[in-house]
């Protein structure tokens, strides 16, 4: 049987050892595992933020295993889980990272990981722990679960009115779905207020607005021009609603 695709999404970055060290824990286990890393820059020391977009990224995707590894409290007292949903399965933290996730989904299914390796790092669970269990689940190999009832950090809003990810040009993913919001209506960034557009060229060069981006989510963008300095912007930054 064809293993389940894996997915990587860490804030582990895609230069230094991490991330090929924990590629290479998936190969040892099974070759034919086929390893697609999502995202490496995962907003770091903020599981929240990166629980969102974990959400927002995996709801357009199918079936197959999420590595979710944001963990600033690795090697504290944070349980290790995972949380089914359909035929997706995340492996990581119990941080607030997959919060999202099962507040939006309340027929979630979460698990404690029962399963310690011979050896583990105290500081890199990614690879010694997590990235096992996630080969395993791939695989379709026995994995000693014990079903909860529920996460021990859960509280999440539906959506989170702040910026959740900011890309390399310098646009501003929030935590807002775009089919929530009215369209005829402003956000507020910093105090400015800032309207709808389709598309990048429905407004002037320098101009700033928001748009529905590939994932569904509030994005706020200038026309040639990157957000992130305009506004100052930086992950959990508050974006308003005008009315709301």
């Amino acid at each position: 049987m064809q293993p389940l695709p894996l997915f990587t999404f860490t804030d582990f970055g895609s230069s230094g050892p991490y991330l090929g060290q924990v590629e290479e824990r998936i190969y040892r286990f099974d070759h034919k595992i086929s390893v697609i890393h999502l995202m490496a820059d995962a907003p770091s020391f903020a599981p929240l933020e990166a629980g969102h977009l974990l959400a927002a990224l995996a709801g357009r995707m199918g079936s197959g295993v999420f590595l979710s590894v944001v963990d600033p409290g690795v090697g504290g007292d944070r349980e290790a889980v995972v949380v089914r949903r359909g035929e997706q399965w995340f492996v990581g933290p119990d941080n607030g990272l997959f919060a999202p996730l099962t507040c939006r989904d309340p027929a979630a299914e979460i698990f404690r990981i029962r399963y310690r390796p011979a050896e583990i790092s105290s500081t890199f669970h990614g690879r010694d722990l997590f990235a096992p269990v996630a080969a395993r689940l791939a695989s379709a190999s026995f994995v000693p679960l014990e079903r909860i009832a529920c996460l021990e950090v859960c509280a999440s809003p539906q959506d989170l009115a702040s910026v959740i990810y900011v890309d390399h040009y310098g646009n501003l993913m929030t935590g807002l779905r775009a089919n929530s919001l009215d369209r005829s209506r402003q956000l507020l960034l910093s105090c400015s207020g800032i309207d709808y557009a389709d598309h990048f060229e429905s407004v002037a060069p320098g101009t700033a607005f928001w748009f529905e981006n590939s994932l569904g989510l509030a994005e706020i963008s200038i026309n040639r021009g990157s957000a992130e300095q305009h506004f100052s912007a930086q992950v959990g930054m508050d974006v308003q609603i005008p009315g709301t």
